[in-house]
């Protein structure tokens, strides 16, 4: 029989509501709060503005929930010698990269990630498809260390090759 290994490193992204609706969304909700406050002034228009102020906060509603759907689905599980990740929210589709196929490794973080002590973790992959070539981590926790931890174990593959 078989024995199933166990991940080295498994990363979960963080997801925050409030983070997600400042880095995404904050610049569209004040360009539509601007536009209805000259609508209402002006008294032209009151109903439609309303209107698409509703409907926009319907779509906020929706994308917030599927965002946050999308973050329980994704995980990143780092083995001894590959990375096994799922972004998708249906299906238990893992992708496959071996460890001999990432390239480069960075990390990111933003003004606005720094304060939600989030990052973006970015692996470079040689794959022949191009959307394929990135494999991006949103929205991690403590980035800096797991990046470390990512590092250390990519360097101990790269000795051993």
């Amino acid at each position: 029989m078989k024995e199933k290994k166990e991940p080295l490193l498994t990363v979960k992204p963080k997801y925050n509501v409030l983070y997600n609706f400042l880095y995404k969304n904050a610049t569209t909700f004040v360009i539509i709060v601007f536009i209805l406050i000259v609508l209402i002034a002006q008294n032209e228009l009151i109903e439609y503005g309303v209107a698409i102020l509703v409907i926009y906060i319907l779509y906020l509603i929706v994308i917030t929930l599927y965002n946050k759907k999308k973050a329980r689905a994704s995980v990143y599980k780092f083995y001894e010698d590959k990375l096994k990740y799922n972004k998708k929210i249906k299906g238990d589709d893992m992708q496959e990269v071996p460890y001999k196929a990432i390239t480069q490794i960075k990390y990111g973080q933003t003004f606005i990630q720094s304060i939600f002590k989030l990052g973006t973790i970015i692996l470079y992959t040689n794959n022949e498809k191009f959307l394929k070539r990135l494999i991006v981590i949103n929205e991690v926790r403590d980035v800096k260390f797991v990046y470390e931890k990512i590092l250390e174990i990519l360097g101990e593959k790269q000795k051993e090759k």
